[in-house]
């Protein structure tokens, strides 16, 4: 199935993102519920059913500095520093 240009162009942001490497975590939507990256990695940490799951996955990682939580359309929800 080919995707759409919407997604599309939501995955090309998540690739880009990842490329970086700020020390960053990021939880992003994904097919089987909400990813947890570092960024500089293409592959998830870990993958959980709810969002509230993935970010304490996040929280509870031994790198990073901040987290950054998006919503379901791919742009930031919260943006804060890891504790």
């Amino acid at each position: 199935m080919a995707k759409t240009g919407a997604s599309s162009d939501l995955a090309a942001e998540f690739r880009k993102a990842a490329m970086t490497n700020h020390g960053y975590i990021h939880v992003v939507p994904s097919k089987s519920g909400w990813s947890v990256k570092k960024e500089g990695s293409l592959k998830s940490s870990a993958v959980r059913k709810t969002k509230e799951e993935a970010v304490q996955v996040a929280r509870n990682l031994q790198s990073g500095t901040r987290i950054i939580v998006h919503k379901k359309d791919g742009t930031i929800h919260t943006n804060t520093a890891k504790k």
